[in-house]
C-alpha cells in the first residue's frame, strides 16, 4: 500500500498516510481506501473531485488552505467533499478518553472526474459558474449516506452491469450534493451560521456570549440555537467547548515538538479562553479523561493500523 509523508510542525516527520487505489473499470470515477494515522496531514491537490466516505470511527478536525480555515466533525458516515486541484492541511489533534490509543481515521475517498462533475451540473441545468462544490463535510444526509454505501460496494466489488452503472450512481451522488450547494447558497441563514462560526473561531481566547453569537449571526437567541443545533448536531456552548479542546490539543501537540517545550500551561489555558491554568485543567480532564500534561505525554501512542474495511 502506497504511503506518503511529510513534515509536521517544526519540521517533524509526520506519520505516512496509507492510501490503495483500487482497480476500475470506469475512467471516470475510482476508490482509494486511505489510512491516516496522525493528527497533522497534508491533501495534495488532485486534478479530479474527492469525495472521502468515513469507514471508521469519527473525528474532528481543523482544515486551512488558500482563503480557507473551518472546523469540522467528522463523524462515521459522513462525507468530506475536496474540490478539484484544492489543497488542504488538515490537522487532526482531538481529545481522547484516558487510556483509549488515537485511533487512525479511516476514509474511502471516490475519485470523481471533472467530465462527470460537469455532467451532473448540466442535467440540472447549471450554469458552468454554478457547477462548483466547496471544501466541506456533510453529516446526516441519509440519501447521500446510501448512495455512497451503494457506490462503495460497486467500486469494490464490480457492478453487475458494468462500469456505466457505476458512473450512473456516482452522478447521483454529485447531483445530491449539487442541489445542496445550490440550496445554501440560497440561504440567509447558513450565512449567519458561517459568521458565527468565523466569530468563535476568532475569539476563542475571549468571552463569548449566545447573545453575542445571535446579533453576528442577525438572529434572535432562540431562532439562532434552534439553527445551530440543527445545522451542527451541538449546542453552541458545546461547540465553542469542543472548539477550544481542539485549539488546546493543536498548542498541546506544537508544544511537545517544539524546540525547548514551546508555549506553557497557562499561556496555552489563556489562548483556548480559560481565566486560569486550574480552570484549563478541569475542563479538559472533564472533556478527555486526562491532564493535560498526561493528553500531551500520551500523544505518541497510537493504535494499531486497522485493516481496510
Amino acid at each position: 500500500m502506497p504511503a506518503t509523508a511529510g513534515a509536521g510542525p517544526s519540521g517533524a516527520a509526520r506519520p505516512a498516510i496509507h492510501r490503495e487505489v483500487l482497480p476500475s473499470a470506469s475512467r471516470h470515477v475510482s476508490l482509494a481506501l486511505v489510512v491516516i494515522p496522525g493528527p497533522v496531514h497534508e491533501i495534495e491537490p488532485e486534478p479530479y473531485l474527492r469525495i472521502s466516505f468515513n469507514v471508521g470511527p469519527s473525528y474532528s478536525f481543523e482544515a486551512s488552505g488558500p482563503g480557507t480555515h473551518a472546523s469540522f466533525a467528522m463523524r462515521h458516515h459522513a462525507l468530506m467533499v475536496i474540490p478539484p486541484g484544492a489543497a488542504v492541511a488538515h490537522s487532526t489533534a482531538t481529545p481522547r478518553p484516558a487510556g483509549r490509543a488515537l485511533k487512525p481515521a479511516r476514509l474511502a475517498t471516490f475519485r470523481i472526474s471533472t467530465e462527470l462533475l460537469a455532467d451532473s451540473a448540466i442535467a440540472l441545468g447549471l450554469p458552468p459558474g454554478r457547477a462548483q462544490l466547496r471544501h466541506q463535510v456533510v453529516p446526516g444526509d441519509e440519501v447521500l449516506r446510501l448512495l455512497s454505501q451503494a457506490l462503495y460496494a460497486d467500486l469494490r466489488e464490480g457492478h453487475p452491469d458494468g462500469a456505466r452503472a457505476t458512473e450512473r450512481l456516482a452522478m447521483a451522488l454529485v447531483t445530491r450534493l449539487l442541489l445542496r450547494e445550490q440550496g445554501r447558497s440560497a440561504g440567509p441563514a447558513q450565512s449567519g451560521l458561517d459568521k458565527a462560526r468565523a466569530h468563535i473561531d476568532a475569539h476563542l481566547g475571549d468571552s463569548l456570549s449566545l447573545e453575542d453569537l445571535a446579533a453576528v449571526a442577525g438572529m434572535s437567541l432562540f431562532h439562532f440555537c434552534r439553527v445551530f443545533r440543527e445545522s451542527t448536531g451541538v449546542t453552541p456552548h458545546q461547540y465553542i467547548v469542543g472548539r477550544r479542546m481542539e485549539l488546546a490539543c493543536r498548542l498541546l501537540w506544537s508544544a511537545r515538538l517544539a524546540p525547548g517545550g514551546g508555549p506553557g500551561m497557562l499561556d496555552i489555558a489563556l489562548a483556548c479562553g480559560f481565566s486560569s491554568q486550574s480552570h484549563f485543567a478541569a475542563q479538559f480532564r472533564r472533556h478527555t479523561g486526562q491532564t493535560p500534561r498526561q493528553w500531551q505525554r500520551n500523544l505518541g501512542q497510537t493504535a494499531d493500523t486497522p485493516q481496510a474495511p
